[in-house]
């Protein structure tokens, strides 16, 4: 059984899930006690409602009062359904809260089994949150606007899949992208999925797309010193043809 040492990526990721997890509880606690209230005095207005209607019926009252006590009915209707339209909003909100917590707890945990199998890299970028440039000080991050010289033959490298391999790992990478998403989480890759599992960085500056899950790219593991997708790689070699 493998074992998860204080400094390992797995138990950073863990005290990172803990931590964002933490404060729910107390998010949750908050919204219950707004829902009560607003339980508490939508109730106390129906029973208003229902006097009021019992003593339109009971007592004959001039015709301008009476218009007056109805309009007035009208108001508390009004007011409760405003408080059950908040109820509804809070409840929502709870279920969309829990939800993403599961959600990034899915794509954690998926992850974490794919670097038991595969191994952690300096390409890795983290399923659900972004990557910082001090956590990395080994990988060279592109900047916009820089210019480098690549000779042709150090485009492609990296140690790729089989053709059948390559079938397989993106059908899985497939299965594992269809983890219910925040519909707002930004995609990657040419699969247009969001970011999962062991990815690679495009070290073309120009680089539309920019990370590429291994899987869809047919690369086994993470590729050593420069790597470009097979758009940026065409690109650089007509490039290069011209000079």
């Amino acid at each position: 059984m493998t074992s998860i040492e204080p400094n390992d990526p797995e138990c950073h990721q863990l005290e990172g899930y803990t931590d964002t997890i933490e404060g729910l509880p107390i998010e949750l606690k908050r919204s219950f006690m707004l829902i009560r209230q607003l339980d508490e005095d939508s109730e106390k207005l129906m029973d208003m409602v229902e006097t009021t209607a019992m003593s339109l019926k009971a007592r004959s009252i001039p015709q301008k009062d009476r218009r007056q006590e109805m309009l007035h009915v009208r108001e508390m209707l009004t007011e409760l359904l405003r408080k059950g339209e908040e109820k509804f909003t809070l409840a929502k909100s709870n279920y969309d809260s829990i939800d993403r917590h599961c959600s990034r707890l899915d794509v954690d945990l998926t992850r974490f089994e794919d670097e038991q199998i595969i191994g952690p890299s300096r390409t890795v970028r983290a399923a659900s949150t972004p990557v910082e440039e001090e956590e990395q000080p080994e990988k060279k991050r592109k900047k916009r606007g820089r210019k480098k010289k690549t000779d042709e033959e150090d485009i492609p490298q990296g140690e790729y899949l089989s053709q059948e391999d390559s079938k397989q790992h993106a059908e899985a990478a497939i299965s594992l992208s269809n983890l219910p998403i925040d519909p707002n989480e930004p995609v990657y890759c040419y699969c247009r999925q969001v970011s999962f599992g062991e990815m690679v960085a495009c070290d073309n500056d120009e680089c539309e797309i920019e990370w590429f899950h291994l899987e869809c790219v047919g690369l086994r593991a993470p590729p050593k010193g420069h790597w470009y997708c097979k758009n940026c790689a065409e690109e650089l070699k007509i490039k290069q043809r011209k000079l």
